[in-house]
């Protein structure tokens, strides 16, 4: 019973305590709580990496050890972060080795990654393009629209139309992507006072 409750108490009363030195003014004592929750936030961070590091390790080694499928993927990962903490831990941060790593191995690495997601985007857009109803025409002629406007032979071909691409950025895109901003934000407030109350409970391991 106590493992279940005390952590919906904790973060009750870290979330009460949160709020009230956030949006009321309470002096020293405010300045002095947010001073001290700014530390154990960053404290919490550490320990979530060290947890995800751990998470990791177990994740890959089991995957190596049974020799699931392509569990070469997982060795090589396992190296990876092996080689990579002895070298910043020896080397430093910003070390010759260690930099030579993150420009020459990781950063390529992103870009090739990057490369690849490309592919996938222009997969989906095309499969999205189709005009199969009238959600799928409106979303190919602003994506035409957009990509001649942003395209310097776009005014070349069609005069004006950057103004009609700036217009459909600034207006419909604006009001959708707030729309979508306000909706997230409402569900997330939702769900913050719906943990807060203990009315969700499945981050505690115990279920709803």
């Amino acid at each position: 019973m106590v493992k279940r409750q005390l952590p919906l108490i904790v973060l009750a009363v870290t979330a009460i305590l949160l709020m009230s030195v956030k949006f009321f003014n309470l002096g020293e004592f405010g300045a002095a709580t947010i001073k001290e929750l700014d530390a154990w936030s960053q404290v919490t961070y550490e320990f979530a990496f060290l947890l995800g590091a751990i998470n990791f390790t177990r994740l890959h080694y089991s995957n190596v050890s049974r020799k699931r499928t392509k569990w070469v993927y997982s060795a090589i990962a396992l190296g990876a972060m092996i080689i990579s903490t002895i070298v910043i831990l020896i080397n430093g941060v910003k070390g010759e080795i260690s930099m030579f790593i993150v420009e020459n191995i990781a950063d390529r690495i992103d870009s090739a990654i990057y490369a690849l997601l490309g592919f996938y985007v222009c997969s989906a857009a095309y499969r999205s393009f189709k005009l199969k109803n009238l959600e799928a025409t409106i979303l190919l002629a602003s994506a035409v629209l957009l990509m001649l406007a942003q395209a310097p032979i776009g005014d070349a071909m069609f005069p004006g139309i950057s103004k009609v691409g700036e217009w459909i950025l600034t207006v419909p895109n604006s009001a959708g992507m707030r729309g979508i901003r306000l909706g997230a934000g409402i569900g997330a407030y939702a769900a913050s006072i719906r943990v807060i109350l203990g009315l969700e409970r499945s981050w505690t391991g115990s279920g709803s």
